[in-house]
């Protein structure tokens, strides 16, 4: 082998050397930032433990998977990152300009919503029932607020399913609409970290469906639509959304939660027969969990701090009012709270979900109920789902 050869390898072989030191180096760095992320994701929930004198939020990061997506969320906010891929079969989280965690809805499809909407009317005057749908909004305000280049379709699916029930004759509540006219900030209506509306805005949509209940003449009790006659407890730093179950608390944030507690005396039952669940009580009793509340989780989800979790059917009775409408909603989760307060008007609520009604017969439920009202509540996430929308 020549000199030129000799020296010629030597500097490939350096060349190759320092490759593999820079490449270790880099791959150090990586992880690094994952671990002083989820070290500081640690001792930040240990911080606002202390002063209860317990480690709420530890069980966050009890898991691998846990610890993994909390870091992995942090590093992509370290990056600058405005779209970070989620843990689970939901679309990547992404973060609005004010740095409100959401999903972009990639399906343009309202035509199940629409068809499902209509069919309900429909089945509505045939059994002598009045309908209502309404419509509940996504949390971004504007189209331009998501970054350049996500493709979302909730806002144009949102108008178009109002734009064609309203063009179709069916009685419908546009909450967007009732948002916008608050006077409130848009904002104040979301949780930063999860997809639905805070308790403030299910109110509002609770007071409209109560006026649309006076006009058809059923009887309402005003002195409940006032928000003075609720205590307000706010848990703070409990709710871990759907968001940042997905890209993690660094990533998407954390939020408080505000229970609304009725001050007037109540008393139900509530049944859910496939689940073999029965209750009795005052409002507390059977619909607030308030191990839901008890600390940010991946196993306990605040959102639900009512009724605990979606089923197929809750049939709730209003032991203080007989004399009050009898109302059959058909919702997604946007509802749950709206669902609640609602309760107090009614004599009967029956709540429907049919994601999880298998090969029931809502229809013929639905008749042998003969509700007064029959309640369309959804968001845009399912206008496009036929197993969501159209009553079998």
């Amino acid at each position: 082998m020549t000199e030129k050869n000799i020296k010629e390898k030597y500097i490939k072989e350096k060349y190759i050397k320092e490759k593999k030191t820079r490449n270790q180096g880099i791959y150090l760095f990586f992880i690094a930032v994952i671990v002083i992320g989820t070290t500081i994701n640690l001792s930040e929930f240990l911080r606002r433990s202390e002063p209860e004198g317990r480690m709420r939020g530890l069980n966050q990061l009890v898991t691998v998977e846990d610890a993994a997506i909390n870091a992995w969320g942090g590093f992509q906010r370290l990056l600058g990152k405005q779209a970070a891929y989620g843990s689970t079969f939901y679309e990547d989280v992404t973060l609005l300009e004010n740095g409100y965690a959401t999903m972009a809805d990639r399906d343009p499809s309202y035509a199940a919503a629409v068809e499902g909407a209509e069919g309900a009317y429909a089945l509505a005057q045939e059994i002598g029932a009045d309908f209502l749908y309404m419509q509940t909004p996504a949390k971004q305000r504007y189209e331009e607020e998501f970054p350049s280049g996500v493709i979302n379709y909730s806002m144009s699916k949102h108008e178009g399913a109002v734009s064609s029930l309203r063009q179709a004759g069916v009685p419908l509540i546009d909450m967007r609409e009732v948002l916008e006219q608050s006077g409130e900030d848009w904002y104040d209506y979301f949780y930063q970290s999860d997809h639905h509306w805070r308790n403030n805005a299910a109110f509002l949509a609770y007071q409209e469906i109560c006026g649309y209940m006076a006009e058809c003449g059923m009887p309402i009790n005003q002195e409940y639509l006032e928000e003075s006659q609720y205590e307000k407890i706010l848990y703070e730093d409990v709710f871990l959304g759907t968001h940042a179950r997905m890209a993690g608390t660094l990533y998407a944030g954390l939020d408080d939660y505000e229970l609304w507690l009725p001050l007037f005396d109540t008393a139900f039952t509530l049944d859910v027969a496939s689940q073999g669940i029965h209750l009795e009580g005052n409002f507390e009793d059977c619909f607030v969990h308030y191990e839901n509340l008890d600390h940010p989780s991946f196993d306990y989800y605040a959102y639900y701090a009512y009724l605990k979790e979606d089923f197929d059917c809750f049939e709730i009775v209003n032991q203080n009012n007989p004399d009050g409408a009898h109302v059959l909603i058909v919702r997604d989760s946007s509802a749950v709270p709206v669902s609640v307060f609602l309760a107090e008007q009614c004599s009967e609520l029956d709540i429907l979900d049919l994601r999880y009604s298998g090969e029931q017969d809502m229809i013929s439920y639905i008749r042998e109920q003969q509700p007064d009202l029959i309640l369309y509540i959804f968001g845009p996430g399912y206008l496009g789902n036929e197993g969501a929308m159209i009553l079998r």
